[in-house]
């Protein structure tokens, strides 16, 4: 019986059924996946609108800014020279330790 079974040549049917069992398994996993996105859609296009709603009655002067050019060490201070105080008022600080 098993030997009859490998003789046979398989249906010309199973390309076109295995091809229609991937679709709808493509099917399923979109319907999943649409429904875990449309929560989040529902909530961004609320948010979206909360923001436009934002900027009309509040207008461009009073809108929300970046940080801008801010930067950490503003350009007109001297690293070094900040870093030669601090060296000064330590060794001022460890002098009077020493003294006591």
């Amino acid at each position: 019986m098993l030997s009859a079974m490998a003789d046979e040549q398989p249906s010309a049917a199973w390309p076109l059924v295995k091809l229609g069992l991937i679709g709808l398994g493509g099917l399923a996993a979109l319907g999943i996946v649409i429904s875990v996105l449309k929560p989040l859609l529902v909530l961004g296009v609320i948010a979206g609108a909360g923001y436009v709603g934002y900027r009309l009655f509040m207008g461009t002067d009073k809108a929300i800014e970046g940080a801008g050019e801010r930067k950490a060490i503003a350009p007109d201070n001297d690293f070094e020279r900040r870093m030669a105080e601090l060296d000064a008022i330590e060794k001022k600080l460890d002098a009077e330790i020493g003294k006591r």
